[in-house]
């Protein structure tokens, strides 16, 4: 009889899933960065505030994409949750590019015209 107690070896994924996995994650951390630069730009500016906060909420949405993504256990399962990570992580690039635009536009209406 052994002393030590026989414990679960975690499951490692299969190769698929873990590339998958990397996908959301690397997806969501995109979506973190855009809606960090796009929060401060905004904030910064006074403009793009509701586009802010939507790259905001697809950082998030990309976040809980990668989270999920962990727990598959099936290689499609694992990448169609990636692909809706990188879909997050899409919207949050079109929201930041709103808030660009109303940026430049804000300065070009501030400009003293000649």
């Amino acid at each position: 009889m052994s002393k030590h107690p026989k414990t679960q070896q975690a499951q490692v994924p299969p190769a698929g899933v873990m590339a998958a996995i990397a996908a959301a994650q690397a997806a969501a951390e995109r979506a973190s960065v855009i809606a960090a630069d796009t929060s401060v730009w905004a904030g910064h500016c006074g403009v793009g505030e509701d586009d802010a906060a939507e790259a905001t909420r697809a950082a998030l949405r990309a976040r809980l994409a990668a989270e999920e993504a962990e727990r598959a256990t099936d290689v499609d399962q694992a990448w169609e949750i990636a692909r809706r990570a990188w879909a997050a992580a899409a919207s949050g690039e079109e929201a930041s590019a709103r808030v660009t635009l109303a940026i430049a536009e804000s300065l070009a209406s501030a400009t003293p015209q000649a």
